[in-house]
C-alpha cells in the first residue's frame, strides 16, 4: 500500500513539475557580455525596432542605441547546457531554449565590437531577421539616393528621360492650334 502510494505521488511530481518550470521561464532578454561598457553586465530588457536607423536596447530605465549601418555581422549560439558532474547533461524542459545573439559591429571610428545576449530561440531568430530587414532598407536607400543627381531637376538628358515623359503626360501642353483660337 505504500508504495503503490509513494509511486503515484511520484509520478503526479514529475507530471506536474514541467509545467510549473515552463511558466516560470522568462522570455525577457539579458545582456551578458560584450565590448560596450554602458550597459551592465546581464541587464535585462527588450529590443525595439521602431525607429528606421537605429537598433534600440531598452533595459530598465536607459536605452541603448546602435545605427543599423554600424552592424556588421549577427550571429546565433546555441545556449549552454547544464550537466551533472560535468558529464550527464540534464535535459531542458523549456519549449524554447536559450541562445545567444551575437551583433559585430563598427563604431563610428572605425573600432570593432561585440554585444551579446540570451534570449530564447524564437526570440533570436526574429531579432536576427528584423536587424536584416532594417539593414536591407537603409542600403536601398542609400543605393537609390546615389543614383540620383542634381541636374536631373533641371536638364533632359538620356539618364532622366522616362523621368520627363511621366511629367509631359501628367501636364499636356495645349496644341498650338488651339492656343490661336
Amino acid at each position: 500500500m505504500f508504495k503503490s502510494r509513494q509511486l503515484v505521488f511520484s509520478t503526479l511530481v514529475f507530471a506536474l513539475l514541467p509545467p510549473f518550470m515552463l511558466r516560470g521561464a522568462s522570455s525577457a532578454i539579458e545582456y551578458v557580455g560584450g565590448t560596450v561598457k554602458g550597459i551592465p553586465a546581464n541587464a535585462t530588457g527588450a529590443f525595439n525596432f521602431d525607429d528606421a536607423k537605429e537598433l534600440r536596447f531598452n533595459y530598465g530605465q536607459s536605452v541603448y542605441a546602435m545605427p543599423y549601418e554600424q552592424i556588421t555581422t549577427t550571429d546565433i549560439a546555441k545556449g549552454e547546457t547544464h550537466h551533472i558532474l560535468r558529464k550527464i547533461p540534464v535535459p531542458s524542459f523549456s519549449r524554447d531554449p536559450k541562445e545567444t545573439l551575437t551583433i559585430d559591429y563598427k563604431d563610428a571610428a572605425g573600432a570593432a565590437g561585440t554585444l551579446s545576449f540570451e534570449l530564447t530561440a524564437s526570440q533570436a531568430a526574429q531579432v536576427r531577421d528584423d536587424i536584416a530587414t532594417k539593414k536591407g532598407r537603409i542600403q536601398a536607400n542609400a543605393e537609390a539616393r546615389s543614383n540620383e543627381w542634381w541636374g536631373d531637376a533641371l536638364w533632359k538628358t538620356n539618364r532622366n528621360k522616362g523621368t520627363w515623359e511621366a511629367q509631359s503626360a501628367q501636364n499636356p501642353q495645349p496644341s498650338p492650334s488651339a492656343a490661336t483660337k
